[in-house]
């Protein structure tokens, strides 16, 4: 759980990074970097969301 929460706030730091570095560029490649690292994240919410419902699963 750590280690999520540990992806979570770096990818926030870097995700915020990006931004700033858009804003002051405005070179887009910083934005398509920064849709990478949201897609990053809506996978590996999908993925550790399955684990857990798997987990439930197996349980019962």
């Amino acid at each position: 759980m750590i280690v999520l929460r540990l992806i979570l706030v770096l990818s926030l730091a870097g995700l915020s990074g990006l931004v700033l570095a858009w804003l002051l560029t405005k070179d887009r490649k910083y934005l398509r970097i920064a849709g990478r690292i949201v897609r990053f994240l809506i996978v590996l919410g999908v993925v550790v969301a399955l684990v857990f419902i798997a987990e439930r699963l197996i349980l019962i």
